[in-house]
């Protein structure tokens, strides 16, 4: 199917009216930063790669700084990469961010939190977003694809998959797994996976000729100029691009949340890393989650900066762009959650469910 255009006007409205409310509490508070009242402070941002223009945050980030008198947020201050990547640029003491915002809830803690760094010490995991099957429409040998259809019409002759690398972002983790559970569910025997990987379902892939590595933030590009036929994205990001697409089952999506959808994910992995130091990454639902990290600018503008991102209307906002918002949002670690932010979500935060942590370790 073709989704409807986002109506970017209406986001904007929405946008702005939230911002309100939170950059009146910054201002009165102060931003706790030495530019403070000698010009503009500038809000940074790090961010998954499939949040990138023309996508949903970088209109909120324009929509807090134009109407947040003394803060600016120009592009060239907003980084946008796979998750994994940027929370290495994060712990790798490069050009520090006032916020970083991932499309796994596992890179926050895993690579930024103790003990493998202290450049974290929370995370706010505010919404899911399923996995979508993206096409090129014009493709013959896709006509008549759907839901149902899907693993056979894309393993015909001439049909080329992208996909990220699995190693720097969770998208390609994501693909493998969905590739995997979808070999399960239709008794392939890894014959789907096989296709566009070698190696074997659960182990470190590396693409056939049926399979181009394309970074997720030009997916939209290489699927429009041919280089790729089918790429397995984020339902928001095939909403914010206007993508023809496909749902896939909820078994295969990694949409769900409950305990059950977890277990089932888990069923299938993947190794990711380098010969030497692989390390094995079971499916889990796709969260998106963020956190301020210690060495913010402005941890303050960073925090109230969360808190837009978080609040009532903002959700609306997300839901539309084909997010599913966390009511209430989750935190892995409570103790540690800045005030400010233990009631911005809908219906406040609550930790993090057992079955959810335990994918933490």
């Amino acid at each position: 199917m073709r989704p409807v255009a986002r109506n970017l006007v209406i986001v904007g409205i929405v946008a702005i009216a939230v911002v309100g409310g939170f950059a009146g509490g910054w201002l009165s508070r102060g931003s706790g930063s030495s530019t403070t009242g000698a010009g503009p402070v500038t809000l940074s941002v790090i961010a998954a790669g499939s949040l990138a223009p023309p996508r949903l945050l970088p209109s909120f980030v324009s929509a807090f700084a134009n109407e947040t008198p003394g803060v600016s947020a120009p592009l060239a201050a907003q980084l946008y990469e796979g998750s994994t990547a940027g929370a290495a640029a994060l712990a790798g003491g490069g050009q520090p961010y006032d916020i970083f915002v991932a499309a796994d809830f596992r890179v926050i803690p895993q690579h930024l939190e103790a003990p493998a760094s202290t450049e974290a010490t929370w995370e706010v995991v505010f919404a899911s977003d399923p996995l979508v099957l993206a096409y090129e429409p014009g493709i013959s040998a896709l006509s008549g694809i759907n839901s149902t259809n899907w693993y056979t019409k894309i393993t015909a002759a001439g049909v080329t998959l992208g996909w990220p690398n699995a190693t720097a972002d969770p998208l390609g983790v994501d693909t493998l797994v969905a590739l995997e559970l979808e070999d399960t569910i239709e008794g392939q025997g890894g014959a789907l996976y096989d296709h566009f990987f070698t190696g074997g379902e659960g182990e470190f892939a590396t693409p056939t000729a049926n399979t181009k590595q394309v970074s997720e933030d030009v997916a939209a590009t290489a699927l429009s100029t041919g280089e790729v036929d089918v790429f397995p994205i984020y339902q928001s990001y095939a909403v914010a691009d206007h993508l023809a697409y496909v749902a896939l089952n909820s078994s295969v999506n990694l949409g769900g949340t409950n305990r059950s959808d977890v277990a089932e994910y888990g069923s299938a992995s993947t190794k990711t890393g380098t010969p030497g130091d692989l390390k094995t990454v079971v499916g889990a639902p796709i969260l998106f989650a963020l956190t301020v990290p210690a060495s913010a600018p402005d941890p303050t503008l960073g925090v109230a900066f969360a808190a837009f991102l978080l609040g009532n209307a903002s959700a609306s906002v997300w839901a539309t762009d084909g997010f599913s918002p966390l009511v209430p949002a989750f935190t892995d670690q409570p103790a540690h959650l800045p005030a400010a932010l233990s009631g911005s979500a809908p219906n406040g935060t609550r930790p993090l469910p057992s079955y959810l942590s335990a994918l933490l370790a």
